[in-house]
């Protein structure tokens, strides 16, 4: 399609063709077919590099919001291009990179980066390549469709020190463990420390983080804490990202410190992950779909001790011995309020 350039050009050599055969002017007819030219050169030099063009991702299964995410894409073109803009992502997280020259029949990588907003489970694509031509007067686009994803985790605040003095002994509680060797008690994995056996490699994390990973052999003898993410129906899309990222912030503190913990949350039923990474992708996605907090904490197992990170004002009605992490604008007017708050980025402090 022509650029506004290009447009202008062509209407250009319009009229200057009607007033040359108004006038029977063999200049003006010279200058017509000046236009007509260049902008045939336009269209031929933006349509030719796009032909047998052939485009493919590598885009990372995983991704934080608020981090850059690099895509990279490779292109291959039996004719020689210049300056064609690569364009990918998904909506709201598109991206454009230059690529100033692609050589016949040699591959040429380019990293495009997006910025993802908000967590989530998306679809990438479609890959778009758009070639404007030496003179700037057309801009033609081609389409690559792939089918690849990628899962947005929620972002993670540090917890203050001050606040995980007084979390920690809540998380870590009376839950204990003791090692087994038997291989349908793994409860997770680790990082490599030497003299650990090779047949403990988790080849699949090791391949994913790009270290050596093994697998840790526990089986808990008391009773887990379950950090227990309230999953509200009625609770607005907002609150519940400032709640994912709260409850993310605490895991992971649990998770450094090596404390038995569970996260849950309610979707026909409670879903519990032990694992940071298995829990990461489920708070990618989750969604708000569950009774209030109190009905859902009603059915809690038996086995385990709540620590809520709370996307609603329920916290009021909540059963005794439960520890609330709030929204810190619910408890900010409120006089005499004393526990946990956080804020919309994730945040834990105490008030």
């Amino acid at each position: 399609m022509p650029t506004r350039e290009g447009a202008a050009v062509l209407a250009l050599a319009v009229a200057v063709f009607l007033l040359a055969t108004n006038l029977l002017s063999g200049l003006l007819f010279v200058l017509d077919a000046l236009l007509v030219s260049c902008a045939l050169v336009g269209l031929a030099t933006a349509a030719w590099p796009l032909r047998g063009l052939a485009a493919r991702r590598h885009v990372p299964e995983r991704g934080v919001e608020g981090e850059p995410l690099a895509i990279a894409v490779e292109l291959t073109a039996r004719r020689t291009g210049r300056f064609l803009v690569v364009e990918d992502g998904w909506p709201g997280a598109r991206a454009r990179a230059l690529v100033p020259y692609v050589a016949a029949r040699a591959p040429v990588v380019v990293t495009v980066t997006v910025l993802p907003a908000r967590r989530g489970r998306y679809p990438v694509g479609p890959i778009e390549v758009v070639c404007r031509g030496m003179l700037g007067l057309f801009s033609m686009r081609r389409r690559f469709h792939a089918a690849d994803g990628v899962a947005v985790w929620p972002a993670t605040r540090p917890v203050p020190a001050a606040v995980a003095e007084q979390l920690l002994p809540v998380l870590e509680g009376r839950a204990g463990g003791r090692r087994t060797r038997q291989a349908e008690d793994i409860y997770g994995v680790r990082d490599y420390q030497p003299g650990d056996q090779l047949a403990r490699i988790h080849w699949r994390s090791t391949a994913r983080r790009g270290a050596l990973v093994v697998r840790e052999y526990e089986r808990p003898e008391g009773p887990a804490a379950a950090i227990v993410l309230d999953l509200d129906r009625t609770q607005a899309p907002a609150r519940l990202d400032a709640a994912v990222r709260a409850a993310a912030s605490i895991f992971r503190l649990a998770v450094q410190r090596g404390a038995d913990v569970v996260l849950m949350g309610w979707e026909d039923g409670w879903v519990a992950h032990r694992c940071w990474e298995p829990a990461m992708d489920w708070l990618a996605g989750v969604g708000a779909a569950a009774p209030r907090l109190p009905e859902a904490l009603a059915a809690l197992p038996p086995d385990r001790r709540a620590v809520v990170a709370v996307a609603s004002a329920a916290y009021r009605d909540l059963p005794a011995g439960v520890l609330a992490v709030v929204p810190v604008e619910e408890v900010a007017g409120e006089p005499g309020f004393t526990g946990f708050a956080y804020a919309a980025d994730g945040t834990v402090q105490a008030w």
